[in-house]
């Protein structure tokens, strides 16, 4: 499995941190929204897991979202996905990884917001063939649904690049400098 060193990316708007893994934030999976996409063969690739919080400021307010899971390449055309959400391990505030502290928990609204924002991904028929696990998650009286819409695509991403041997640095830059993600997947290596 790619580790990843944790790393944080500040900008005046919007800040970004990725790390290997929180496990106060995890979710027990009794309630969540799963399907099949299809997806292309991949030939290489390894277990990837990470956590990711991103920060923007807006209005005076800073909206929070923290979404992390796993990646797990696979053969075939198709990639299982699954999000989990609500319950937690803990129900107590947990750090962060940026500064403050966050909910543990995916609660309603931005359920649904997590899972829209793979849902373009999840439909082009671009994905390595796998499994994509959804499974911890932060919130704050702050976090908007578009934040963790994004918030889950840009994990995607940066699971494929821990996958694919590709840095996730790159891609968490410049989200944070520019708002946007960058449309081409990092370094997927697929059967000819």
């Amino acid at each position: 499995m790619e580790e990843f060193r944790v790393f944080v990316v500040r900008t005046s708007g919007r800040s970004a941190a990725v790390d290997d893994d929180r496990r106060g934030f995890s979710l027990l999976g009794r309630s969540q929204v799963s399907g099949l996409a299809l997806a292309r063969p991949v030939t290489t690739g390894v277990r990837s897991r990470a956590v990711l919080e991103l920060q923007q400021n807006y209005g005076g307010l800073r909206f929070r979202a923290l979404v992390g899971g796993e990646f797990v390449p696979g053969e075939g055309d198709r990639l299982a996905w699954r999000v989990r959400f609500w319950e937690t391990v803990r129900s107590t505030p947990q750090q962060g990884l940026l500064r403050g502290a966050l909910l543990p928990g995916l609660p309603e609204g931005l359920d649904h917001a997590a899972v829209a924002g793979l849902h373009a991904d999840l439909s082009s028929g671009a994905l390595p063939a796998g499994r994509l696990v959804i499974d911890r998650a932060g919130y704050d009286q702050e976090s908007s649904p578009a934040l963790f819409a994004t918030a889950a695509e840009l994990l995607l991403h940066v699971l494929l690049a821990g996958t694919f041997g590709s840095p996730a640095e790159p891609v968490i830059r410049s989200w944070a400098t520019t708002g946007r993600i960058p449309s081409a997947l990092p370094g997927v290596d697929f059967q000819a």
